[in-house]
């Protein structure tokens, strides 16, 4: 009797880089010697426990089969397209690179295509096995005609079998090729426990499954099946040494061809005090078949007065326990595994070879094993921005993963540097900056460690980044200040919700790009430099570095403004339910000859406002300046200090600034100016001595709802699985107190961001 069943669960995704190089071989004519295909691999991980195993991880699956069929300007088709391009190619991983030889290309015709797919381990890996066999059934040879057919036999259950979808008719513009690799097997697990209070050592455990089967790749459209399922019966047995009692332990997870025997037995061997004991049972019968492609079942096996007493079946467990779940990676062009993977994007990107892209990070990455890398070792030390010198325009989902030891030392110009640089309607969710360490040393008007600008209705949703931007740059290009903020440097146009920054900024101090500028200007914040147009809006985002500044020259024109959150603004912009921490600390130096021209601004949550409306924020960032030759100087320019911001010319509601921590103007012969608040706080407004007798809390999340006028697009965020989603279309919503501050915080003096809103419901 033969069976065929469809293919579906869990999944691993492998990124088929295409790249180019040179040295084409004389027989592929049609082919250029531009990009060599590389590779990089994803691997799901797995909940661990006890028991052998060998189930694929990223770690430990170094080897692979590629198969890629060159169909000229037609599409593909199983019953006359021929693997000639890659038959059964094996593709190793050494060093953490997957390498193989002889290379292939792309055509360099933009008409042609080429197909591909992917198993593992490779035939080549298991070939002396006397059990879990695996062999090419179809296509026989490079020139003969069919999508891959994998056969699997004798199993001994210790192989997880890895296929792919296909990634059919591809193109010279086509991204990087991913594949989807999945599970072929069903993962059975055994657990074993006690009836009593006694305890056993399991010795060996064995089962019953299906002898053979074979498994197709489909295309892209169709899911992979598993055929010709064999009727007769093996027998998969494993050693082990596991102490069990009354709770249940796993003893062994074995990966078996999905199809379930009637009557399958189970045996245990065991010792305890009177020696060793064998008992056997039978798993319960189901149907339709409960053992499937890609999909885990458990059985725990309960044994008392030496015999399996109940058999506990649990199917609905999934093959792999993940921190971040994988959405569906059907919206995206790429697939973001690897440093190398990252490095490769920003290539394409940057060259304008995809545009709008669209990227899904799938694993947490460290920038640093760029070090080792082929192709991108100086990104290590330097990396250069995507979007350098080119707009990014698209999508990048970190899904909440982190990316590490972000380093750059600048040597390069252009209008932005950070992991990103420019960037233009595009949706940037749930990238995690960890460790990111910035020296710019170059005339660079914006920086930001996750992007330096942001433009044309850029959304930025639960973002956040940590490190050190070490140098700020301090000029003038045209009538616009040099920007550095924690988080993003110039948020043109562009709407950042729930995101933070814990950046320290300028412990390097200033890089100067000429000495001869008449004026030398630059605004810092801790979340975001500036808002230079009236489009930008923030909400419940919040900032925690320390920023250090100086020492800044008595006459060399410095118009420098500084915020605990924000910079300052050009026109206006919008920012609700947000707050500031960490500390700003200036330092000046020199005395002027003929009149100080210094003029700064410095604000615990805002260096200076134009007309910005901020509603429900509150500051609580020390200030403090060091000037030592202030005995001998005479008039300094203008300075000005504030809890909240010492430069108002906008409207604050529900808001507070702390300002119990400021420079104090007899310090500094009174040529300083200092406000608790702001220069013109309104009735709204309140600082550390103008509470009232009100929490903190209720300034900001008053008994009447507060809400914004301006929307936010939000991608959903679904706390119970820690995993974002981008749909096609955001979720359009108006931020309020209710929803977004907590009701109860820890400390009603310090509000917290409620980060589990459901956007859905607003």
């Amino acid at each position: 009797m033969n069976m065929t069943r469809r293919m579906k669960g869990a999944y691993i995704l492998i990124p088929l880089l295409c790249t180019l190089c040179a040295g084409c071989d004389s027989k592929d004519e049609s082919l250029m010697s531009t990009r060599e295909i590389g590779f990089s691999t994803t691997v799901a991980s797995s909940e661990a426990e006890p028991g052998t195993r060998a189930e694929a991880t990223t770690d430990n699956l170094t080897e692979m089969g590629v198969f890629a069929y060159f169909t000229g300007t037609g599409n593909f088709s199983n019953g006359s397209s021929t693997p000639n391009h890659l038959y059964n190619q094996s593709v190793k991983k050494t060093g953490g690179v997957w390498t193989y030889s002889p290379v292939r290309y792309w055509p360099a015709n933009a008409n042609e295509k080429v197909s591909f797919f992917a198993y593992a381990p490779h035939t080549a890996a298991v070939s002396g096995n006397a059990n879990d066999k695996i062999r090419i059934a179809k296509p026989t040879a490079f020139n003969a005609p069919g999508r891959p057919v994998i056969s699997y036999s004798a199993p001994k259950g210790e192989l997880d079998l890895l296929l792919s979808t296909g990634v059919t008719d591809c193109t010279n513009t086509h991204g990087p090729v991913q594949f989807t690799m999945k599970h072929a097997m069903t993962k059975v697990v055994f657990k074993v426990k006690t009836g009593g209070s006694d305890s056993k050592t399991i010795t060996g455990i064995s089962t019953e499954c299906t002898s053979s089967a074979d498994f197709s790749i489909n295309d892209a459209n169709t899911a992979v099946t598993a055929e010709n399922i064999g009727t007769s019966k093996s027998t998969c047995t494993a050693t082990v040494n596991i102490a069990v009692d009354g709770t249940a332990k796993t003893v062994k997870e074995f990966f078996l061809i999905p199809s379930h025997p009637n009557d399958t037995k189970v045996t245990l061997t065991y010792a305890d005090g009177s020696g060793s004991t064998t008992v056997t049972a039978t798993l319960p019968n189901v149907t339709p078949n409960d053992w499937l492609s890609g999909k885990a079942i458990g059985y725990t096996l309960t044994i008392q007065n030496n015999q399996i007493t109940a058999i506990t079946v649990n199917s609905d467990i999934t093959w792999d326990e993940l921190k971040v779940p994988i959405p569906s990676d059907t919206d995206y062009d790429y697939i973001i595994a690897t440093a190398e993977d990252l490095a490769q994007f920003r290539n394409d990107v940057n060259n304008s070879r995809i545009r709008p892209a669209k990227a899904l990070q799938v694993a947490d990455i460290d920038i640093q094993d760029l070090a080792t890398s082929k192709n991108f070792s100086n990104d290590a030390t330097d990396w250069t921005p995507i979007g350098y010198n080119v707009e990014f325009q698209g999508v990048y989902n970190g899904n909440g993963h982190t990316i590490k030891n972000l380093k750059i030392k600048t040597g390069k110009t252009g209008e932005g540097t950070g992991l990103f640089g420019q960037v233009i309607q595009s949706l940037l969710v749930g990238i995690n900056l960890r460790d990111a360490d910035i020296t710019v040393g170059s005339p660079i008007p914006c920086t930001g460690t996750l992007a330096g600008t942001v433009d044309q209705e850029t959304q930025v949703n639960y973002c956040s980044a940590t490190g050190k931007i070490r140098k700020v740059p301090c000029n003038a290009d045209g009538s616009q200040p040099y920007i550095t903020g924690g988080l993003i440097g110039d948020a043109k146009d562009a709407s950042i919700i729930l995101c933070h920054a814990n950046v320290d900024i300028g412990e390097g101090g200033i890089y100067n790009h000429t000495s001869s500028a008449a004026m030398n200007a630059c605004t810092i914040g801790g979340l975001v430099g500036y808002m230079s147009t009236n489009k930008s809006r923030i909400a419940s985002c919040w900032s925690s570095g320390n920023i250090k500044l100086g020492p800044i020259p008595a006459n060399a024109g410095y118009i420098v403004t500084v915020g605990g959150f924000l910079g300052g603004d050009a026109h206006s912009g919008d920012i609700y339910g947000s707050y500031s921490l960490g500390s700003i600390a200036l330092s000046f130096s020199g005395m002027a000859s003929s009149g100080d021209t210094r003029t700064v601004n410095a604000g615990g949550f805002i260096g200076a406002v134009n007309a910005v409306l901020c509603t429900s924020c509150y500051s609580y960032t020390p200030l403090s300046l060091t000037y030592p030759d202030i005995d001998s100087q005479g008039d300094i320019g203008t300075v000005k200090f504030g809890g909240f911001t010492p430069q108002d010319y906008s409207t604050f509601r529900y808001c507070y600034g702390d300002g119990s921590v400021l420079p104090r103007t007899s310090y500094f012969n009174y040529k300083i100016s200092c406000y608790e608040f702001s220069d013109s706080p309104n009735s709204t407004s309140y600082s550390c001595n103008t509470l009232g007798g009100k929490t903190v809390q209720e300034i900001l999340r008053p008994s009447s709802k507060i809400k914004s006028s301006k929307t936010f697009r939000c991608a959903k965020y679904d706390s119970s699985i820690n995993a974002y989603y981008t749909p096609s279309m955001l979720y359009i919503l108006n931020w309020d107190s209710d929803n977004f501050w907590k009701q109860t915080p820890a400390d009603p003096t310090y509000p917290e961001i409620n980060y589990y809103v459901d956007v859905t419901s607003l």
